[in-house]
């Protein structure tokens, strides 16, 4: 059972788009105009050497990588009249593609007959769309709603240690409120709730089942420049406790992290993004540290 809950604390990192696809950066939740389109590349280098459960260290050697890239693409467009201000009722549809590159060490060669572990391929690809129905620029105040859709058509092998899909779908509504503070500051405030269905596959034929998580941010940033921003970075997720064959796992989730975002332009289309995240008090899970980067052209 330890080696059922060792291996389902990694797959919660990749079954978690908060944390290893596409987390919500500072302003994400200001909608460009109607008719934009945006294509962004992303990558997450996410590493750990700490494992805990309800509050506990697990284990004294314990080595996670992971190299995640995401393909995304967003379409802006109107479709009315908004029901607070006069930016329009702007929707963007939009899909991600990951692929995700794991290594696996120390505690996890144990469970591997002694040897490291490493697997590459295509993750679990998240529909989504956000909904501005408060949309008002001139007062700089923007709530959105968005539905996250994973698909669990990513690979996955129920007879390896680890696989980049997670073999289940995940919903996750999400509700973001951003508003304008004086000239060159802004406030991002985000709440989720993250629901699972259960994975019959799971290592052989074993049935995971997991509790939905509440997940929350908040994002304050600031105009350095008019081509430098910097933003500072608050995640939180609670709850998801794991069920192997029905019994209870005890790692029911209490973990915060702390972020470092920097933004700047590039001429008038291109977005360079850097990041930095230290999950630094975990009740259950890992506790890892990611360095991120994105690339987004706007046209």
């Amino acid at each position: 059972m330890k080696k059922l809950f060792v291996v389902a604390a990694f797959c919660l990192l990749l079954a978690r788009p908060d944390v290893s696809l596409a987390a919500a950066y500072a302003r994400d939740y200001i909608p460009l105009p109607p008719g934009t389109s945006l294509f962004c590349a992303y990558f997450n280098h996410v590493t750990a050497n700490k494992l805990y459960s309800d509050g506990k260290k697990v284990g004294d050697d314990f080595n996670q990588t992971a190299n995640i890239g995401m393909l995304r693409y967003v379409y802006y467009t109107s479709i009315g009249k908004a029901l607070y201000g006069d930016g329009g009722f702007t929707i963007y549809p939009q899909f991600i593609v990951p692929f995700v590159n794991i290594d696996l060490g120390g505690s996890y060669a144990a469970l591997n007959g002694g040897k490291e572990f490493s697997t590459t391929g295509f993750a679990d690809p998240v529909l989504l769309t956000t909904f501005w129905f408060i949309n008002d620029p001139k007062d700089k105040f923007w709530v959105g709603f968005t539905p996250w859709l994973t698909l669990p058509v990513g690979q996955y092998n129920k007879n390896r240690i680890a696989s980049p899909g997670g073999n289940r779908w995940a919903i996750k509504p999400e509700i973001g409120v951003v508003k304008g503070i004086g000239e060159k500051a802004y406030l991002d405030l985000i709440l989720g709730g993250e629901f699972y269905t259960e994975n019959d596959k799971y290592m052989g034929n074993n049935k995971l089942e997991q509790d939905p998580t509440i997940q929350a941010e908040a994002h304050l940033s600031y105009d350095i420049t008019k081509q430098w921003a910097i933003a500072l970075d608050y995640f939180y997720v609670n709850g998801g406790e794991k069920k192997v064959n029905g019994v209870k796992q005890n790692d029911s989730m209490s973990n915060h992290g702390l972020g470092l975002t920097l933004f700047f332009m590039v001429g008038t289309n291109n977005q360079l993004l850097l990041s930095y995240r230290d999950d630094f008090s975990v009740k259950s899970g890992a506790g890892t540290n990611t360095f991120g980067a994105r690339w987004a052209y706007f046209f």
